[in-house]
């Protein structure tokens, strides 16, 4: 009898061998099947499968492991012999099943039916089978902390929301009673779910069991304070209203998400804009709300909003674009949530923003939905979010005119009528108040500008001290010391509301706040108070927190090292600058300073290729991994380095550039790289423009501009030998002399190489000897001197393990790598091939990473390894088309052409790398030889024998006049 499998992850990971359970018992086994289940019958990548089993740094023997743990799970399969389970491809493994052998394909058939279901009826029983299939939470006790980040918590959500679907239909099917118990179980299980309270709460209502209801709002309302310190949201609050009601009438069920933010209670005013805008958005359409900041623009949205929710039963997404912060949101990551809102699976979100306005669109056509649009930036970030259809309207608020947007109905506002500021202010603190100080309260009004954020903060201060009478508040507000004078200015709103704030502070957090606000970055860590109070780090934690109690600071999270972070509000921040009366050079500079200093400490501990400082006398770097540090830093540091130029600290500015570079090469941020070495060299004193112009050289080499490159060693050079500076001479030496190896000019290298070596020796720095000897074994190797390319090469590693100098072993290890890989040595290249890429990897860096994987791939096809040399080559693709890497594709090109199943295929792959060379014939002629090797080889495939002895011909002249012997030679005895 044929065995039949079946695998459950809807609860505990469960094997079914022909309807007996079978065991798992390696916790590694359980992992990876559990990977390959939660994406079956696709492809699921060996590093990704790493990741699920190690974490983010596997070891270097990971790969190997992964196939034995493939192995022993196929083996517990039984799927040794022909392998219809767990099958192998290029990139990695997967497992094959049918629908009904894995619950969650049953489970994510039966909610896509759901969807489709032709009645609420059959949509119920759908959503209902579904449910039934879960067993517990996904994948309970398998092991994963990537999976329990991303697969668990996206399935688990799944769950829930499928609950939420059935529940509502079964309460507009009036099965009331049916759900109850289960409801109870669910809130207990779930109590931060609003929704299930709130339909707990209809279910009882509806079965007449007021007073039980009633408690089901107070439960929640006690739970939702506790745990999150908010209220109940608008849905659970009106109901509560229809049950203190008595209302026997049914409580509509809304099928789909309700994200509005609550009602605003105390809404007044505008009474044209919302007759206006309710019988737009109930016609559809797109409708934008323009104005200046705190002008209301939010509140009169969803004021609207909730207003029509009638009209759009299918639901109401909203959604804040913080359009005022430093980070507005991008369309890619709003159209995430925007498509997990409307039901979609993150795993089943395309990756492209064009593919998820389609899918976004196409869920929304014929749908009855409102999508609210808060505080977008302009029309870019908001045209991807709109709707396709008329069936459903949208509402968007900005700041900008947004007049650029098709189609639009504007509704522009500017600061209220002075009778409508009036009442939005008796709305909030009492009509009983305000009759008694009718002075005060008018008062008030028009030192507040009649704009509502200002307003509804200074009631918000009269409601929190019932004990002040109004006009201790307009006395407030008229002194001059206390109120600014664009309060009565329209763009000018919301300054009005933060001096609220900030009165309220004493003077030295008022000056911490000051002081931060006039810092660039867009968070920061608490340290950053220390250097610009003067103060030891607990008090300048303590000063931050009393300014996050004010509500002018925001916590951040936690980054990579585990600081805590904050941020500042753009708008709390340019109120804090217009306050500040410090010079911001003087007040910044010493925390500049401390930022230098940091980088600078964590700077020693990165690897460096092409110039490395000479050392200072540092204390060690104490915050963690070096570049684990920058990384949480960056943005910060760079925002620090454009600031100091701008504020004349230059020198400061261009140092911080110095002492970033290796960083920004590490982890291939050239543009950023780019954009700081300009800013530099614009403001560097004399003596430190060499080494600029030094790190720029470096860059031009990974962007393989190899004549700009020379031009910026040679100008380096120049700088450096004008100040005496041995060291770093001769690393612009060594700099022209690699420029000239990858120009073909082999004699030129290697005078400028004997250059370096010779001030290299001369200033005692054995790590630049290292490099020197890297690049003259690499020499000899395409010249064909083999023998002293190992002796050369074997040096560098001795000394680099020595020195302990990772990165000069690292590039040591690839270049034996590829020497062996021309002396037949294939095995013995592979290896110093992977021991150099898991050296990168552990670096974490990605460009060498891409690079070595080609060079491996090379080796491996030598070896007729074609489909692990084929998974190389897609892992270094990936970089390279992420980072518009010509030659690295170039490189991919060839090699698979040399892999292609057709001849066609081949000579496809090959003239695209030709064509592509040819345009760097002149930085590259290697490369241009290469490609004409290659070119020819698939025009002999082709039957093309002639044009493959011409372009075999002109290679081969190519790459003797470049002085690449070795791959001469090759050529030769290849063809011929």
């Amino acid at each position: 009898m044929q065995r039949r499998w079946g695998f459950k992850v809807l609860g505990s990971l469960q094997v079914i061998d022909s309807g007996r359970a079978l065991e798992i018992r390696s916790a590694k086994q359980r992992v990876l099947l559990a990977a390959l289940l939660m994406k079956a019958n696709a492809p699921v990548s060996s590093y990704e499968l790493m990741e699920h089993l190690w974490g983010e740094e596997p070891s270097g023997a990971a790969r190997a492991t992964l196939q034995t743990y493939v192995m022993r799970l196929r083996q517990s399969l039984d799927d040794l012999a022909d392998r219809k389970l767990v099958r192998t491809w290029p990139t990695g493994y997967s497992i094959h099943v049918e629908d009904d052998q894995l619950d969650l394909l049953t489970f994510q058939r039966l909610r896509a039916e759901a969807r489709r279901a032709p009645d609420l009826e059959t949509e119920a029983a759908l959503l209902g089978e579904a449910a039934a299939l879960w067993r517990g939470p996904a994948l309970d006790q398998v092991s994963s902390l990537r999976m329990e980040q991303t697969d668990v918590q996206r399935l688990n959500e799944q769950r829930w929301e499928v609950l939420e679907r059935r529940n509502d239909a079964e309460l507009q099917l009036g099965r009331h009673d049916k759900i109850v118990d289960e409801l109870r179980s669910l809130v207990a299980e779930h109590p931060l779910r609003e929704r299930f309270w709130y339909q707990l709460m209809l279910a009882l209502h509806r079965t007449g069991q007021q007073a039980q209801a009633l408690d089901v709002f107070r439960r929640a309302g006690e739970v939702l304070a506790d745990e999150l310190g908010i209220d109940p949201n608008a849905e659970l609050r009106a109901l509560h209203m229809e049950v203190l009601a008595g209302s026997s009438a049914p409580v509509p069920v809304q099928a789909g998400p309700s994200w509005l933010p609550p009602a605003v209670g105390d809404f007044s005013g505008r009474s044209d804009e919302v007759v206006r805008l309710t019988a737009g958005l109930r016609a559809g359409g797109t409708w934008t709300i323009t104005g200046p900041g705190g002008v209301g623009k939010t509140s009169l949205a969803v004021h609207c909003a909730h207003l029509v929710r009638d009209a759009f039963p299918d639901g109401q997404l909203y959604l804040n674009l913080r359009g005022g912060e430093q980070r507005p949101v991008e369309p890619a990551a709003a159209l995430d949530r925007l498509l997990r809102g409307l039901g979609v699976a993150g795993g089943a979100i395309p990756s492209s923003v064009d593919d998820r306005v389609d899918l976004y669109r196409d869920l929304l056509s014929d749908r009855r939905i409102l999508v609210v649009l808060d505080n977008a930036i302009g029309e870019a970030q908001v045209r991807p979010l709109l709707p396709g259809t008329s069936s459903g309207a949208a509402l968007v608020t900005s700041r900008a005119a947004l007049a650029g947007l098709e189609a639009a109905h504007v509704v522009p506002l500017d600061v209220l009528p002075s009778a409508d500021a009036l009442s939005l202010l008796r709305a909030a603190v009492g009509e009983a108040r305000c009759a008694a100080e009718p002075v005060a309260a008018q008062a008030i009004v028009t030192y507040c500008g009649q704009l509502p954020l200002a307003l509804r903060v200074a009631a918000a201060r009269l409601v929190a001290r019932p004990h002040w009478q109004l006009a201790k508040l307009a006395g407030r507000l008229s002194d001059e010391r206390r109120r600014f004078d664009e309060l009565s200015l329209g763009d000018l709103d919301v300054r009005a509301s933060l001096a609220l704030s900030y009165d309220g502070l004493d003077e030295t957090h008022r000056r911490a706040f000051r002081l931060l606000s006039l810092v660039d970055t867009p968070d920061f860590p608490a340290w950053v108070a220390s250097p610009l109070l003067g103060l030891d780090l607990d008090d300048a934690e303590d000063h931050v927190e009393a300014l996050v109690d004010a509500r002018l600071v925001d916590y951040a999270g936690r980054d990579a090292v585990g600081q805590v972070r904050y941020r500042l509000h753009d708008l709390l921040r340019a109120f804090g600058r217009e306050a500040a009366d410090e010079d911001p050079s003087g007040a910044l500079k010493a925390l500049f300073e401390r930022w230098l200093d940091l980088a600078t400490r964590a700077d020693v501990e990165l690897p460096h290729q092409g110039i490395r400082l000479e050392p200072l006398a540092l204390e060690r770097f104490d915050l963690g991994d070096a570049a684990d540090w920058f990384d949480a830093e960056w943005q910060n540091i760079h925002a620090v380095i454009t600031q100091a130029a701008a504020l004349g600290l230059g020198a400061l500015a261009a140092e911080l550039a110095i002492r970033s570079s290796a960083f920004c090469d590490l982890r291939a941020r050239f543009d950023d790289w780019e954009q700081i070495n300009e800013i530099g060299l614009s403001c560097a004193p004399p003596e430190r423009k060499p080494i600029l112009f030094q790190q720029r050289g470096i860059l031009r080499v990974r962007h393989h501009d190899y004549v700009d490159a020379s031009a910026c060693f040679l100008a380096a050079q120049e700088g450096f030998a004008a100040a005496g500076d041995v060291w770093g001479e001769a690393y612009a030496w060594y700099g022209l002399g690699w420029m000239h190896e990858w120009s073909g000019r082999s004699l030129e290298a290697r005078e400028a190489h004997r250059e370096a070596m010779t001030r290299f020796v001369e200033s005692g720095n054995p790590h630049g000897e290292i490099e020197v000897l890297c690049s003259l074994g690499a020499i000899e190797r395409r010249a064909g001197g083999l023998a002293a390319a190992q002796e050369y090469l074997d040096r560098a590693r001795r000394v680099a393990g020595q020195l302990g100098d990772e990165q000069s072993e690292l590039m040591a290890t690839l270049e034996l790598g590829r020497l062996h890989q021309f002396t037949g040595e294939l095995q013995m290249s592979a290896d110093f091939l992977r021991s150099s890429l898991a050296a990168a990897q552990k670096l974490g860096d990605p460009d060498m990473a891409a690079n070595i994987r080609v060079f491996l791939a090379d080796t491996l096809v030598r070896s007729g390894l074609a489909d692990a040399a084929e998974e190389q080559l897609q892992q270094a693709w990936e970089f390279f088309e992420e980072h518009d890497d010509v030659p690295g594709r170039i490189w991919v090109w060839r090699l698979r052409s040399g892999l292609a199943a057709t001849p066609e295929e081949a000579l496809r792959l090959a003239s695209l790398a030709m064509d592509e060379a040819r345009k760097r014939e002149m930085d590259s002629p290697p490369e241009f030889g290469r490609s004409l090797r290659v070119l020819g080889n698939a025009l002999e495939r082709a039957g093309r024998v002639d044009e493959a002895r011409e372009h075999w011909r002109q290679a081969e002249e190519t790459l003797t006049a470049a002085g690449f012997q070795a791959e001469v030679d090759e050529l030769r005895l290849a063809t011929s």
